[in-house]
């Protein structure tokens, strides 16, 4: 039966009012995979990218279902009719999240003694030389990285290859070193839990990594020499006296440092030298209570104009990294020299870092609470910035007016971290997996543009139309 005009005409309205309506939404749905398809393959090509990448970790984008109109709403019926479910249409798809696998990769060895790798989660610490921190709130500001490129720098710096500084825990000179300690002595420092007895300990200040400065030749000017008198065979006959050899490693001292908190704190210094050959006045060694160590030995200069710096560092041989983190080298002496412990980072959720560049991160919102921690033992029970309770005050006298630590400073002992030399992590890129999403990324893409394709011959139908 033929239709009158009048019918063919309104039967156009109603087509033009719904079908056109619902194809060229599924246009736009399908331009939306494309859109969304195509930037999974930008992740997918930065991965296969980076597979020959150290420290690189492989992003993983996820879809998500775009939004909905609703032609019908849903209804849980009455007492006479039964209920129906929503009629809704969606409009394509996007970007889910893109997402870091933070997860440790494989060890690849590369033969350089100081190349590093973390077997284990966490981070290294990079910054500046100028760095201060004194506590977790402070090392938030310090880059994190996965890559252990390390190298020392003229300056006598433990830097990476882009001159980014490591930090760590440093050696410092026990302010309460006793050469003989008397028993009296031995009961004072068992009981304040204070060691007396080694030279040098590990300062919990986070600081750039530095190679110790080498001591000057010993002079009657420096106070390095004690002249002899008179002659071998005299009876008054006494040699002369060396107080340190030249080239000897010398190790930074403790100084207190007030902050605006109300907290002590203590901090890494070397002695001020004119570089005359004389010490400072100021500066006579002493003992006793934290913060008053220091040295007489005065630190060689170096002459050299391109150097930055007017210090001289003890030249080390067959420096390497141990499983705990410390730096260690032989001096020319023969003897060993531990620079300092390399600190490790971790955050509440490490998937949530930010990259900023390069092999580069920093825990900003998602990645929860850093935590500043040392391995297997070194600095345990210790906090930040060489705090503790007795310098504090706050376990005796009054604690409502006494500052106290933050628990955050708290230097974590990490047991299930150990640190490898010789080599650096690897690439997380699986390139299996990574072709195996291509082709699927790639199919996906060729079926959203045959919907556009039939998406258009079905308007070019309807333009087509005639009475």
């Amino acid at each position: 039966m033929l239709c009158s005009p009048a019918r063919l005409t309104g039967g156009r309205q109603r087509h033009r009012k719904d079908d056109p309506k619902t194809m060229t939404g599924a246009m736009y749905a399908a331009i939306g995979g494309l859109k969304t398809h195509m930037s999974n393959l930008n992740v997918i090509g930065n991965n296969i990218a980076n597979v020959n990448t150290y420290g690189y970790k492989a992003g993983r984008m996820t879809f998500k279902e775009s939004m909905y109109t609703t032609s019908r709403t849903g209804s849980n019926g009455g007492a006479t009719s039964g209920g129906n479910n929503p009629s809704q249409i969606g409009y394509g798809c996007s970007i889910g999240s893109i997402d870091l696998n933070m997860s440790p990769s494989t060890y690849a060895p590369t033969g350089y003694p100081l190349d590093t790798y973390i077997d284990g989660e966490g981070f290294y610490m990079f910054g500046d030389k100028d760095g201060n921190i004194l506590s977790t709130k402070d090392a938030t500001a310090l880059e994190l990285s996965r890559v252990g490129d390390f190298w020392i720098d003229p300056d006598g710096y433990i830097c990476n290859r882009d001159g980014k500084c490591l930090y760590g825990f440093a050696r410092v000179q026990n302010p309460n070193y006793i050469a003989k300690p008397t028993d009296k002595d031995k009961e004072d420092a068992e009981a304040s839990g204070i060691d007396i007895t080694s030279k040098t300990i590990i300062s919990s200040q986070l600081v750039p990594l530095r190679v110790p400065l080498s001591a000057a030749k010993p002079t009657a000017d420096n106070k390095g020499l004690i002249p002899g008198n008179g002659k071998p065979g005299d009876p008054d006959y006494k040699a002369d006296q060396y107080l340190w050899n030249e080239g000897d490693p010398v190790y930074p001292y403790l100084v207190e440092e007030k902050s605006a908190d109300g907290k002590t704190y203590y901090t890494n210094e070397y002695a001020p030298v004119d570089y005359t050959g004389k010490v400072a006045a100021a500066e006579v060694p002493a003992t006793g209570s934290m913060g008053l160590g220091k040295t007489n030995m005065v630190v060689g200069q170096n002459t050299d104009e391109l150097r930055a710096s007017d210090e001289l560092h003890v030249q080390l041989k067959e420096v390497s990294v141990q499983k705990n983190g410390a730096i260690q080298g032989i001096a020319a002496n023969g003897d060993t020299v531990i620079i300092g412990y390399i600190a490790i980072a971790n955050c509440d959720s490490p998937d949530g870092v930010t990259h900023i560049d390069g092999p580069y991160y920093k825990a900003m919102g998602g990645a929860g609470a850093l935590r500043v921690s040392a391995l297997n033992g070194v600095l345990e029970g210790k906090y930040m910035g060489n705090q503790s309770m007795d310098i504090l005050g706050a376990a005796a006298g009054n604690p409502d007016t006494d500052p106290v630590i933050d628990p955050m400073d708290y230097i974590v002992n990490e047991k299930a971290v150990e640190l490898r030399s010789s080599g650096l992590e690897s690439s997380s890129t699986d390139i299996a997996q990574e072709f195996t999403d291509m082709i699927k990324t790639q199919r996906g893409y060729q079926a959203n543009t045959r919907i556009i394709t039939v998406t258009d011959s079905m308007l070019e139908e309807l333009v087509n139309m005639k009475r």
